[in-house]
């Protein structure tokens, strides 16, 4: 359980489709990542349009924890500078991203730090990019037992840069964190790795984001060599477009339930790689098109859906529920147990429970479509603290009556406004 107050939520059906408009939140890569860069560019840099949520409130503190001056004012991030703080302890909840970004940055700042999170975090891979960082002289140890993993102690110290060698086969963020330390430190950083990353998409982000403070990233041909130039950023402001991580839901109830939404904040040609959810709906027989402020899509799926998430992960608790009911498989999940659950796993558990023939197994899901057989009322469904498992829950209730949820605040963690949207489509399409 995320802990935030929210009980058992009964999920709005919608057996006439779905119909309306939905405004996304910003982007939560997006805004982590710039976050991070702003704070190290300084005075004169600005995040606009921030996502508001738990996990970039955990990074913003623990940033300013680290001695950054920082100020959220309205809708806007503002960064002032740096103070100097010889030692701190930061919690980053069930924050990945925020732990990897934030534990590159510690390496290199004097003092003595502490870094932990949640249960589940501790759980989560952060080995690789300690013995990434500690090839460049950092000096990293686990609080407890012989593992390195959450809590870390962190003696942090100058690091010069040069080049390391990573795995990066558990998570693309050890690349996106290095590469953010990269260009800070004097001789800048190599990052060599054995095979090219997962979810590549998200280097793309970090790159962009780098770019836009005066940074260059490179990227060799075989995808294995990433390359950042060092010496510092360059003040300058930033906004944040909307998360098509988010946009995957309320899509995903259209190609389920049939109808039309509008996801507005969002364009098509975005360099989020979770973009390509659009395409994917498109090849499974949904219409898309461009609205003025964002795109529109029209269902229901007609045909199986098929794809390789090997590079867009977090797009799968959405799909798995367009396969439950359109049919198709899912490819490239392996590293679905390293996320904020283990998403294969629960999301296959539920879609069953809700009537649905679904399977899995290393890496794949599949089903063979069609409405669920007729189970009764579903018991309350537990998301365990994944905000996109409590959302793709809520787009299974959209064809199943009576779904619930536990905890249905886990949201929170990446759009708080979601279920007061979520209503307004279903009711819309009465």
């Amino acid at each position: 359980m995320s802990g935030n107050g929210e009980g058992v939520r009964a999920v709005p059906h919608a057996p006439r489709g779905v119909r309306g408009s939905v405004r996304v939140p910003p982007s939560k890569s997006l805004t982590q990542r710039a976050l991070v860069v702003a704070a190290l560019a300084g005075q004169g840099s600005t995040v606009r349009s921030p996502l508001d949520a738990e996990d970039p409130r955990l990074l913003f503190a623990a940033l300013q924890r680290a001695g950054f001056r920082l100020d959220w004012e309205g809708g806007a991030i503002v960064a002032r500078g740096r103070d100097r703080v010889e030692s701190g302890e930061f919690f980053l909840g069930n924050n990945g991203t925020g732990a990897r970004f934030l534990l590159a940055q510690l390496a290199a700042l004097p003092g003595r730090w502490v870094l932990d999170g949640s249960e589940r975090l501790r759980e989560r891979p952060l080995a690789p990019l300690a013995v990434a960082l500690a090839q460049l002289g950092a000096r990293i140890e686990p609080v407890r037992g012989p593992a390195l993993a959450l809590p870390l102690a962190v003696a942090g110290g100058p690091l010069a840069g040069g080049e390391v060698a990573l795995d990066a086969s558990s998570s693309s963020q050890f690349v996106s964190a290095l590469l953010l330390l990269g260009a800070v430190l004097p001789a800048g950083l190599v990052v060599r790795l054995p095979a090219p990353p997962p979810s590549r998409p998200y280097l793309e982000l970090t790159a962009e984001v780098l770019k836009h403070f005066g940074a260059h990233v490179a990227e060799g041909a075989s995808g294995t060599v990433f390359a950042v130039r060092g010496g510092g950023l360059a003040a300058a402001e930033i906004t944040v477009e909307g998360d098509w991580s988010a946009a995957a839901f309320p899509l995903a109830a259209a190609a389920v339930a049939g109808g039309e939404v509008e996801v507005a904040g969002v364009r098509r040609a975005s360099h989020q790689g979770d973009a390509a959810v659009l395409g994917i709906l498109e090849r499974a027989g949904c219409r898309a098109g461009a609205s003025a402020d964002g795109v529109v899509l029209t269902g229901p799926a007609t045909g199986p859906v098929t794809a390789d998430l090997r590079d867009t992960p977090d797009l799968f608790p959405a799909l798995a529920v367009v396969v439950a009911v359109a049919g198709g498989r899912l490819d490239g999940l392996q590293g679905l147990a390293a996320k904020e659950s283990d998403r294969l796993t629960v999301m296959a558990r539920h879609l069953a429970t809700l009537g649905f023939g679904v399977e899995c197994g290393e890496g794949w899901f599949a089903a063979p479509g069609g409405r669920p057989r007729p189970l009764g009322p579903p018991a309350p469904l537990d998301p365990v603290a994944d905000h996109r498992i409590a959302m793709a829950l809520a787009v299974a209730g959209c064809v199943v009556p009576g779904v619930t949820v536990f905890d249905s605040g886990c949201v929170a963690k990446s759009w708080p406004g979601f279920w007061r949207a979520w209503e307004t489509l279903a009711a819309e399409g009465v």
